[in-house]
């Protein structure tokens, strides 16, 4: 087999760089690469998991029980931080892990303290979806049924595990679980279970929007003698004015309180006018804003100023003009004044002011706010300048919005940090175009001087940053910092960067193969489906020597079953090798197939191997796999028979399979088995035939074929009969076809053409017009 790649990867194979320059003078060290970044514990419970797939020896159970526990104590120190699904399938794996192997000597390992830590963090993880949450239960029921297990102080340390798993089970969509249990164990330990648990559950069913459920419960609590009075109230209210913002439901529950006879808190009073404020419902709120002023502030400097700050947001809410909002402000100060109450405007005043403007993406409305209180002596405060940051990102100010950057970075940056400003600059930035190269180098400057943790929206903006500019050492240090601490759902965002930009035919073909890379190393579970769209564009990009390396990484034993390729992977790979004609490449993976003892061959398998060695111009060797399946259970399907004629076609004497006698073989066990004659067979047919020199007996089957296949001779057929023919007998064809079919004649010389080289079926050069004759295995 001719060898028809001669261009390989060679960047991928290391080569030998001498030490000292044509000058003399020693290189540069190369750029030490930051190692991944995993969180303490992370590591070897990922390795657990690597060899679990794998069939292979886990990590020692010691080590995998000092995993856990530093992983729990490190997020326990820091408090701030809660857990992802991904970390949570961690964790749920390794404690199933440790309780299947453990003994009676050993037990499980874990101390009490870990197993609490660790349903503490399930109590404030922030996953909401549905299948996420599956894992953070199954870790909660574990856990709780391992403390129940322990002998000593099992009372205490059982009572904050219930309450743990009661709150986990109301707050993770399982509120009548969640239910059932706080009945259950209430009485018997109503002293070590927190009457808060009632509330939990009820925030439980409006979560999963089961009002009837929700008025079961405050039958429930009244029954066990917790009533649902207005601290629950306020919590009902908090949820649907904070976490799910609807305007409906809040106002239904409150007025269910009313009608309960609660009085409603000054918090709850202070939130639902906060909703209505944000969303219009002005004329419903303004008995509620009423009552609130004249019975439920005192007059003291506090109270008034938290009437100011609602007054002047009703107002500006109600539309009233800045001029008009600045009057009110006068009229209110001098009304104090009058009553003997020392009070003065503060910026806490004008910062809602500001935030209900900016809310409307009123930017123009907002800095007017802003200058009200300048005209007041207010100068802006760090909430005041954290706003302003939001507003000018949001209307796409960026370069107020970095001035504003600049001149917080050095004050309190832990609180700036918390709101992940930097992220949103970072992204907007990064959109820009075109790109302010400057101002993103002094940004990432302070991130790399100050370690900031990045966020999954700044990764990816700055993956395809780098990508971009093809500075890899960077993009690699920078998921190795970042892209190991993120969830599952998180890391997909950034993958998909990299997919994007790999699959845009664009781009050279030297950065996507970088990319790629990096992809592979940093994304391990990038899975098969991915996978083999990537191989496949490389084989769109004519390289067949990269999309088999690809093929070949899908095979590397450290991958999991289920990235490993299928059947269906090798026939795309073995289709996309025919179409580079890339013998080297063919072979390659053809003795891959031989040792895979995870895929059977089929007759689609078989179809593309025929493909893969027509493409090599080998059709010997494809209808060798011809008789494979023939030989086979399955048989050939038409796509089988159409290959196999193909194969005919390029065949030149018993050395590459006797195209003629394999040809009339074939069509006479198509007709024996009375498979449908598709006009494309019928074409392949001619094409076999042709393909041998036999004109006089092509011309007879053209003028058979609509007898045969309904329909008259077309483009494809006689675009088949005039290629595949030696160049002798071309001259021949072209004036029987103007003269015989001129009108479908005309239509095959009015299509592209390639002059056909010595080395291709006919061996003796010709003209092949472009019919598309593609075919799939």
């Amino acid at each position: 087999m001719s060898q028809y790649h001669p261009l390989r990867i060679r960047r991928c194979l290391p080569s030998p760089v001498p030490s000292r320059t044509i000058f003399g003078f020693a290189r540069p060290p190369a750029r030490k690469e930051k190692p991944p970044d995993f969180d303490p514990g992370s590591k070897e419970m990922l390795g657990l998991s690597s060899a679990l797939a794998k069939h292979e020896r886990p990590p020692p159970r010691p080590a995998l029980v000092k995993a856990f526990s530093a992983f729990v104590l490190d997020r326990h120190l820091r408090q701030s931080l809660s857990v992802d699904e991904s970390q949570v399938g961690l964790l749920l794996m390794t404690l199933r892990y440790l309780q299947d192997t453990r003994t009676k000597e050993e037990g499980l390992g874990l101390s009490v303290d870990d197993m609490l830590y660790t349903m503490e963090l399930l109590k404030v993880s922030k996953s909401k979806e549905p299948e996420e949450l599956d894992s953070h239960i199954a870790l909660a029921r574990l856990l709780y049924a391992e403390v129940d297990r322990v002998g000593e102080m099992a009372g205490e340390d059982r009572g904050k595990a219930l309450n743990s798993l009661i709150k986990i089970l109301a707050l993770k969509r399982k509120p009548q679980e969640a239910l059932e249990l706080l009945e259950e164990n209430w009485e018997q330990d109503r002293f070590v279970i927190d009457p808060n648990q009632w509330k939990n559950v009820l925030l439980g069913f409006a979560l999963v929007g089961d009002q009837e459920r929700m008025f079961e419960t405050i039958e429930a609590m009244e029954k066990h003698g917790v009533p649902f009075n207005s601290h629950a109230h306020q919590a009902v209210i908090a949820y649907y004015t904070k976490t799910s913002k609807d305007v409906e439901m809040m106002k239904k529950w409150y007025e269910i309180g009313i009608a309960k006879g609660i009085e409603p808190t000054r918090r709850t009073d202070l939130l639902v006018l906060s909703l209505c404020i944000q969303n219009n419902e002005l004329e419903w709120g303004e008995p509620i804003l009423r009552s609130f002023l004249d019975t439920k502030l005192q007059k003291t400097p506090n109270d008034i100023k938290v009437s100011w700050k609602l007054i002047l947001q009703w107002a500006a809410a109600k539309g009233k003009r800045f001029e008009e909002v600045d009057q009110l402000l006068n009229v209110l100060v001098q009304k104090s004044q009058e009553e003997g109450i020392n009070v003065r405007p503060d910026i806490d005043m004008i910062n809602p002011l500001i935030k209900l403007a900016a809310s409307k993406n009123d930017a123009y409305a907002a800095e007017r706010y802003l200058a009200l209180g300048l005209k007041r002596g207010l100068q802006p405060d760090y909430k005041t300048k954290l706003l302003q940051f939001s507003y000018r990102l949001d209307s796409s100010d960026l370069d107020g919005a970095k001035a504003i950057y600049d001149d917080l970075k050095d004050k309190d940056y832990e609180i700036f940090d918390s709101l992940a400003p930097i992220d949103k600059l970072l992204v907007a930035l990064c959109s820009q175009t075109p790109i302010r190269h400057d101002i993103v180098s002094s940004l990432l400057d302070d991130i790399h001087e100050r370690n900031i943790r990045l966020g999954p929206d700044a990764v990816s903006a700055l993956t395809l940053y780098y990508l971009q500019r093809s500075e890899l050492p960077d993009l690699i240090d920078l998921l190795n910092t970042h892209a190991y601490r993120f969830s599952t759902k998180q890391r997909t965002a950034i993958r998909s960067v990299f997919i994007t930009y790999i699959l845009n035919p664009s781009i050279l073909t030297a950065k996507v193969w970088d990319a790629y890379n990096i992809l592979r190393r940093t994304f391990p579970e990038t899975p098969l489906a991915t996978r083999t769209e990537i191989m496949t564009a490389f084989f769109g990009r004519g390289r067949s020597d990269m999309a088999t390396h690809v093929f070949g990484h899908m095979r590397s034993r450290d991958m999991p079953a289920d990235v490993r390729p299928t059947a269906s992977t090798y026939v795309l790979c073995f289709e996309g090798i025919g179409k580079c004609g890339d013998a080297e490449s063919l072979g390659l993976v053809y003795n891959m197939l031989k040792v895979d003892n995870t895929v059977e061959p089929d007759t689609g398998l078989y179809n593309s191997l025929m493909l893969a060695h027509l493409g090599c111009r080998d059709p010997g060797q494809a209808l060798r796999f011809w008789d494979e399946i023939v030989r086979s259970r399955e048989g050939p399907t038409e796509r089988s028979f159409l290959i196999a004629l193909r194969a005919c076609e390029m065949s030149r004497g018993e050395e590459e399979g006797d195209g003629e006698r394999r040809a009339r073989d074939i069509w006479k066990r198509l007709k024996r088995l009375g498979v449908s004659v598709t006009r494309e067979i019928y074409a392949a047919y001619v094409g076999a035939l042709a393909g041998q020199g036999l004109f006089d007996e092509c011309v007879e089957l053209v003028g058979n074929a609509e007898r045969e296949v309904g329909c008259k001779p077309d483009v494809l057929l006689l675009g088949t009969f005039h290629n595949a023919l030696p160049v002798s007998q071309q001259d021949v064809m072209d004036r029987w076809a103007s003269e015989r079919y001129p009108a479908v004649w005309a239509e095959v010389k009015k299509l592209s053409k390639r002059r056909r080289q010595s080395d291709e079926f006919s061996g003796d050069g010709g003209v092949v017009y472009n019919i598309g004759r593609d075919v799939k295995a």
